[in-house]
């Protein structure tokens, strides 16, 4: 092929006869520079475009090219005059290092721009009792390029001083030291006594919720009990929220401690202690499979031993007289009587096989329990059953297999969240007659089933009306069970110890207004307008009373520290609306927010109290208080 040039490196202007696309390539030679020349901008555009599309395949919503951190102090400086006392907090405030924050992120750079691994992290994050406050926002820099900018808010770590319960009186129910973020590594160290009626604790706590850098959360406890000792270690891995795969919990705990029984006033005394020796393991795994999106099975395998005993015979009742637990005398023969119902030596080892479905959505919801902040709710549906029959161990061990059952739904439209549960435990016990040999179709004892029911409504922010339903009760029971209907998670116009009962129904309705004209960079405060109805029947617990219908009016402050942290302190005033005189008076508590789904307790529920198998299915969330457990 003619190559007509001028000099200078211009064309001639000779017409080209011949175009190099008319020819066919065969038979055809270019040189390799003309080749490379012709074909350079192609190929250029090619690599160039080849890495863009295939990103745009793999991550649809971009590359994380960056991640930022900012962790700020605990409270914010807002120009009111108390503004030297939060300075002077915030400078002797060590803030969380961006390592730790890095430990709940469940992404990296270089990952794929995932906003449901962002939101899961925002959830993972707020989990820590060290972090008041979280916000993820990624930053698009352009070619399908983001940053991530993760921003918290520490709460105040370093506590200490002295808890009073204004329940009936003043009582110096707790003294503590304790630090949640010690040189802002996460790591907890504590030193307690806390006190909440027959439950005593004293002794230390250490808790690092990202043992080595990784998600497992290790805690240990060492202390007395007002009959003995105590000690509980445990190291979980929860899932990594509802796009964890994965998770696993091991607990070993050993304690000599009361169980309280409340009794009739009549009878000159509050409660009947019963004293035992427990003592707990468990190791359980998980895995879910599936598809993030839609239903997930999940399977589950594991191990526990339980051992309950009651060694003290008669010395091990005593009765307590005016809500003074630190001054028990000795038992009466009837109270004695009363409760050896429930006093029964129990020890298994048990394998457990859990089996489930889950169809969940986590969404963050503001202005339900916690005033402004966000709390994480589930939406959809689960169920989950576990089977955990004993094995043979020696020294006087049940034959029987242990069958638990928890479903859970809920809903959100709008200004409107509902949410349902259910709790159904029991054991299958068979009969048999002298020789050893089963001889009857056997019973079902320590029957357990909880069910409630919560519902929201928010016209506006922070401004809206909660509705409870809760139905709890307790059949064939051969452990220590009893519900009373009066209380701060029951009708809270009437003392802890009102109507001893077997099973219970309570319904709740509140009107919840925030106080914005009082609201600082402290605290943010709401007010509660509350009514409480229920009913109790005696069943066979000790002491049972069937109470009739029962209900109690009350308003009170909620505190939210410091303001936009999930923190709720409630300061409520309950009137009792009652014919009988002994029940007439106010009462006046001061306590976490415990009503709805914000579970912020520091003692077990009375349910929870009488869980005596130890085998909990739920590996979802970390607890929020390891001093709560039972």
């Amino acid at each position: 092929m003619a190559r007509h040039l001028m000099s200078g490196g211009q064309r001639s202007a000779a017409p080209r006869l011949f175009s190099p696309s008319a020819l066919p390539l065969r038979g055809v030679r270019m040189s390799r520079t003309r080749l490379i020349g012709r074909l350079g901008p192609a190929v250029i555009l090619v690599v160039t475009m080849t890495p863009r599309l295939a990103a745009q395949e793999v991550c649809p919503d971009g590359v994380i090219s960056a991640i930022e951190y900012e962790v700020s102090k605990p409270f914010a400086v807002d120009g009111t005059p108390a503004d030297w006392a939060f300075g002077m907090l915030n400078h002797l405030h060590v803030r969380t290092r961006e390592p730790v924050v890095r430990w709940e992120l469940l992404f990296r750079e270089g990952d794929c721009l995932d906003p449901s691994l962002i939101e899961e992290s925002e959830r993972s994050l707020r989990s820590l009792r060290y972090v008041s406050a979280v916000e993820i926002i990624p930053e698009s820099l352009g070619a399908g390029r983001h940053r991530v900018h993760v921003r918290a808010r520490d709460s105040w770590a370093l506590t200490g001083g002295a808890a009073i319960s204004l329940d009936g009186g003043i009582d110096l129910t707790g003294i503590s030291l304790d630090h949640r973020n010690v040189l802002g590594t996460g790591t907890r160290l504590g030193l307690f006594r806390t006190a909440f009626r027959e439950r005593l604790r004293t002794g230390v706590i250490t808790r690092q919720p990202n043992l080595f850098g990784s998600r497992v959360d290790a805690t240990i406890q060492i202390g007395n009990t007002r009959s003995g000792a105590f000690v509980s270690e445990s190291l979980l891995r929860p899932y990594a929220g509802e796009m964890g795969r994965s998770a696993f919990r091991q607990v070993a705990r050993r304690r000599d401690d009361y169980f309280s029984f409340s009794m009739d006033p009549s009878s000159g005394y509050s409660q009947a202690l019963l004293r035992f020796e427990e003592e707990r393991f468990e190791l359980s795994v998980q895995r879910r499979w599936g598809d993030d999106d839609g239903a997930r099975f999940v399977t589950g395998l594991g191990f526990s031993k339980e051992e309950l005993v009651f060694p003290f015979g008669d010395d091990g009742v005593a009765l307590v007289a005016d809500d003074d637990f630190d001054a028990p005398v000795a038992s009466t023969g009837l109270a004695r009587a009363e409760v050896s119902r429930q006093a029964q030596d129990h020890a298994a080892r048990r394998l457990t096989f859990t089996i489930g479905v889950r169809d969940v959505t986590l969404v963050g919801l503001a202005g339900l329990d916690a005033l402004e902040a966000p709390q994480d709710v589930m939406t959809g549906a689960s169920l989950t059953v576990t089977a955990a029959p004993a094995v043979s161990s020696g020294r006087g061990t049940d034959s029987d297999v242990y069958l638990r059952a928890q479903g859970a739904w809920g809903h959100s439209n709008g200004s409107v969240y509902v949410r349902f549960r259910g709790d159904l435990q029991g054991r299958w016990e068979p009969a048999y007659d002298e020789a050893g040999a089963v001889d009857a179709p056997g019973a079902w004892r320590d029957v357990i089933h909880e069910v409630d029911a919560h519902a929201y409504w928010l016209p506006e922010p922070g401004t809206g009306v909660f509705a409870r339903m809760s139905y709890v009760a307790g059949h064939a029971v051969d452990r220590p069970f009893q519900l009373t209907l009066g209380g701060r998670e029951a009708i809270r116009g009437y003392t802890d110890d009102a109507y001893p009962a077997a099973r219970r129904l309570l319904a709740t309705v509140e009107h919840r207004i925030p106080l914005n004209i009082v609201r600082s960079a402290a605290a943010g405060v709401g007010l509660a307008l509350f009514a409480d109805l229920g009913r109790g029947w005696a069943g066979t617990v000790p002491f049972g009373q069937d109470s009739g219908w029962r209900s109690g009016i009350g308003a009170g402050l909620r505190l939210g520290l410091p303001a936009g942290s999930p923190d709720v302190i409630r300061m409520d005033v309950g009137l009792p609306l009652s014919v009988a005189p002994r029940e007439r008076g106010v009462v006046f508590r001061v306590y976490t927010e415990l009503s709805g789904l914000l579970d912020r307790r520091s003692w077990p529920s009375q349910v929870e109290r009488s869980r005596w198998h130890g085998i909990d299915p739920d590996l979802t969330s970390r607890p929020y208080n390891p001093l709560a457990g039972n």
